[in-house]
């Protein structure tokens, strides 16, 4: 069934692949007429080849199979007669074998042979073996004299042991369980060997131990002598292996079938027995060796040189100068199959790994912290520059992973830190702040200072420069990140402050020290400076960056920079508060009788020129203008919050007073001010008088043509207005304000909310133009 429907899909997909093509070649009504005949004979060439094609390659496919056949066949019968001429050899042999009379008899008497003349060569041995064990002691003892200048032969030394030793063995082995008497008396006789092989092991180990002097002094040929010994005795240790293996083999068939093989027998007897050789695993020991020399080496330096984290960075030096030396003076003395610079690197790492980990046991300091993460990652980088180490090769990881956890604690301490002194700092500032009792320090361009944001930014320099310092970019994003923190309850701080102050000067006078206007003016002031060095910090500091990290951190650095912003505009709207709070009694009076009769404008210029005067001199430029924006729009509002009072618009006369007051505040201001943003942040006293002044029949007309222009003048406003004026009777008021409102009631506050004006900032009207329902009616 499957290969069913894949032949319907195979045809369906060659149905598909020819319909494209034909829709290709003919593209045209026209090409089925003029171009039909050329793709079918086009077509059937393709065909033809195809077919040509086809047949060629199932003609080859054919011959192959007949040839694969072919082979076969003959291949069976190349077996037969293999089959064929064995059994032909087996016959001769049974034939041979029947010709010797006495065949039994001469193969007993070969082995007797053999045996005989090995008993001969064991007795030899046997009656050399005290004087070769005295040779090889003397040779042993010349060589540890001649240690120092290096003038031994290893090799010589451990041949001649070996011959000893594997005499033992076979004289062990020719003495037969049975015979308890031959085995205590060679026993006796091998006794002192057996001192003497651990004697050589000692002096080898000696020597192996020296592996680095040796290197040092060129003698390169000891150390190859060294490993020689060490791989004979490796092959000595694989062959007792695979005989004890064989052994262990022999016994298995020897169950299974039931009887003894005769002819593994022969052959064991003669070979001539053999006692059983300890393993001696030399290379492994070799590694131990090695391993514990490079532990101790790593260690002492650990001890004598890097004493503590502050000299942890001399590690790096000390580790690509050993395994420098080890690649260049021990490591081709060294067979390849050892691999030994990577057990050296291996051995070196494990060796950093563990000492490292024992000094970062205890409690760290923050820059402790910074060192030992920027050294952990010039050690990598180190070693894959000059060794050519990748990192991945370095297990376990140094630090054993745990950088993300140092790098928390190191956070964790510089924000513990940094908030300590900066809530001293604050603390200093703040009772310096609210207790007045000298003028603030001014700096060398005449304003008003506090010193705050240097000692701020040391404090935060400090552990930028260590971080970088550290290569930390992460880490980096994470102080700017929680320093954000700190410095939004720095601002919190400093506007609930300057709130209470503000209250106490305002609602009680007397009771507070002189000198809260100067002293908002130096903290404005200050935080200017803090703006400019973070935007120093962010441009410089930035750049250095990675891509990756370089837009979080200037991105946390303009987060500060904002945070100082809003501390500096809280400061200024504290200075217009004040400022207002002492104009409060005149704005108060506005429209009123008392306005009607006397120059309430003159004391209000008056106050303002010496506050601005100060301000001018003692306040930051950017701020100087951003507050004589506050004070020239708080005074436009004064005036038109000043219609929800108990107030009468008298026909001629208060227009004729306001427009005498605008000029004379327009001239005042256009001295502190662009006069473009004094005209048109003035512009709203001007709708005032213009609604003022309307005739009945143009108020409609006039309200409209503002609320072109201003979407969200509140109709609240204008029908204070229109009630308050003396010229309108209640019928034509009540006319208008229906109009107005009929007119009014599409608007919502949604859909002015994107077009927000300075009549937004109305304190005694709703914003966003709403409209109060039936209030004169």
């Amino acid at each position: 069934m499957n290969l069913l429907s894949t032949e319907a899909v195979t045809d369906e997909n060659v149905r598909q692949y020819a319909i494209q093509r034909l829709a290709k070649l003919l593209r045209h009504p026209d090409d089925l007429v003029y171009k039909a005949d050329d793709v079918r004979r086009k077509l059937a060439q393709e065909k033809l080849l195809i077919d040509a094609q086809l047949n060629t390659d199932v003609r080859r496919q054919f011959d192959d199979v007949q040839e694969g056949l072919e082979m076969l066949y003959s291949t069976k019968g190349q077996i037969d007669r293999v089959k064929t001429d064995m059994q032909k050899v087996d016959q001769l042999c049974n034939r041979a074998q029947s010709y010797l009379t006495n065949f039994d008899r001469i193969q007993k008497i070969s082995v007797a042979n053999r045996n005989f003349v090995r008993t001969d060569e064991f007795y030899r041995q046997f009656s050399e073996f005290h004087e070769q064990y005295v040779h090889v002691r003397e040779m042993l003892a010349d060589a540890k004299t001649n240690f120092e200048q290096g003038d031994f032969n290893l090799l010589r030394l451990h041949y001649f042991l070996y011959k000893l030793e594997d005499f033992r063995g076979r004289a062990m082995g020719f003495s037969g369980v049975n015979d308890a008497d031959s085995e205590q008396t060679l026993a006796q006789m091998f006794g002192g060997l057996d001192g003497l092989v651990l004697e050589f092991e000692q002096f080898l180990w000696h020597v192996a131990g020296g592996i680095y002097d040796l290197a040092l002094r060129n003698r390169a040929n000891v150390i190859v002598q060294l490993l020689k010994v060490i791989e004979t005795e490796e092959a000595a240790d694989r062959a007792q292996e695979r005989e004890v293996e064989g052994a262990v083999l022999v016994r298995r068939q020897s169950l299974v079938g039931g009887v003894r093989r005769p002819s593994m027998a022969s052959s064991v007897m003669a070979r001539g027995p053999k006692k059983e050789r300890k393993v001696k695993h030399y290379r492994q020991k070799l590694l131990d060796l090695l391993r514990q020399f490079v532990a101790g080496r790593v260690t002492e330096f650990f001890k004598q040189e890097a004493k503590g984290l502050d000299a942890v960075e001399e590690v790096t030096g000390f580790v690509i100068d050993e395994l420098t030396f080890v690649a260049e003076a021990v490591a081709p003395a060294f067979p390849p199959n050892y691999f030994i610079f990577d057990f050296f690197v291996n051995e070196y790492h494990q060796a950093v790994v563990k000492n490292t980990n024992e000094l970062v046991a205890g409690d760290l300091e923050g820059g402790a912290i910074l060192t030992l993460l920027r050294w952990v990652r010039e050690y990598h980088s180190a070693l894959r520059k000059q060794l050519s180490i990748p990192k991945d090769q370095l297990k376990p990881a140094l630090l054993e992973g745990r950088e993300d956890q140092l790098a928390q604690e190191y956070l964790d301490i510089a924000v513990s830190k940094i908030r300590e002194w900066i809530t001293n700092l604050m603390r200093t500032e703040t009772n310096t702040f609210t207790g007045r009792q000298d003028a603030p320090s001014m700096g060398e361009d005449g304003l008003y200072v506090t010193g705050g944001s240097v000692y701020l930014f040391e404090i935060v320099n400090q552990n930028i420069d260590l971080v970088i310092d550290a290569q930390r970019a992460k880490l980096l994003c994470d102080l700017m990140a929680e320093c954000n923190k700190v410095f939004q309850d720095i601002g919190k701080q400093w506007r609930d402050l300057l709130d209470v102050e503000k209250i106490k000067q305002i609602e009680t006078p007397e009771s507070v020290a002189e000198g809260l206007v100067d002293y908002t003016m130096a903290l404005a002031n200050e935080q200017i400076r803090s703006v400019v060095q973070a935007e120093t910090i962010r441009d410089e500091t930035g750049d250095r960056l990675s891509r990756s990290h370089q837009e979080r951190f200037k991105a946390e650095l303009s987060q500060s920079m904002d945070i100082f912003m809003n501390i500096a505009e809280s400061a200024t709207q504290t200075l217009a508060d004040i400022v207002f709070s002492d104009l409060r009694p005149i704005t108060a009076a506005l429209y009123t009788a008392e306005w009607y009769q006397e120059d309430l404008l003159q004391p209000v210029i008056e106050t303002l020129k010496d506050y601005c005067q100060d301000f001018q001199d003692h306040l930051d430029k950017y701020l100087y203008k951003r507050l004589m924006q506050d004070l020239l729009s708080r005074f436009a509002l004064s005036y038109v919050d000043a219609a929800s009072g108990k107030v009468k618009f008298r026909k001629g006369k208060s227009s004729e007073k306001l427009n005498l007051e605008l000029h004379r505040a327009t001239k005042f201001f256009k001295e502190h001010m662009d006069s473009g943003a004094v005209t048109e942040t003035l512009s709203i006293v001007r709708i005032l008088i213009s609604l003022i002044d309307s005739t009945p029949t143009m108020i409609f007309l006039e309200f409209f043509s503002v609320k072109k222009q201003y979407p969200d003048l509140p109709l609240a406003l204008v029908e204070d207005i229109l009630a308050k004026r003396d010229d309108l009777d209640k019928q034509q008021l009540k006319g208008i304000l229906e109009s107005l409102r009929q007119k009014s009631k599409g608007e919502t506050g949604s859909s002015l909310a994107k077009q927000r004006t300075l009549f937004s900032k109305l304190k005694s009207y709703p914003p966003l133009g709403s409209v109060s329902k039936g209030r004169f009616l």
